[in-house]
């Protein structure tokens, strides 16, 4: 497929484009939040599990599930 554009507005999205990376720059890449066992979230937060139970229990961390397939929000 072939698009002809007229080169004044070439230059324009040239610039535009241009703007759009000078943002990505300076942008900082964070990860999606993702659902992981409480072990694993324990350990990727350095405490306890006991911990991450008690702050799904308290509600500063989401969870679903129940007994051994309850997942933790992270990220």
């Amino acid at each position: 497929m072939t698009t002809t554009i007229d080169p004044a507005r070439l230059g324009q999205i040239e610039a535009k484009l241009d703007a759009v990376l000078a943002a990505l720059r300076g942008a900082t890449v964070v990860p999606a939040p993702e659902w992981i066992t409480i072990p694993e979230a324990a350990k990727r937060l350095g405490c306890s599990t006991d911990t991450i139970r008690r702050r799904v229990t308290n509600g500063s961390m989401q969870a679903r599930g129940y007994g051994k397939l309850k997942r933790v929000k992270v990220g």
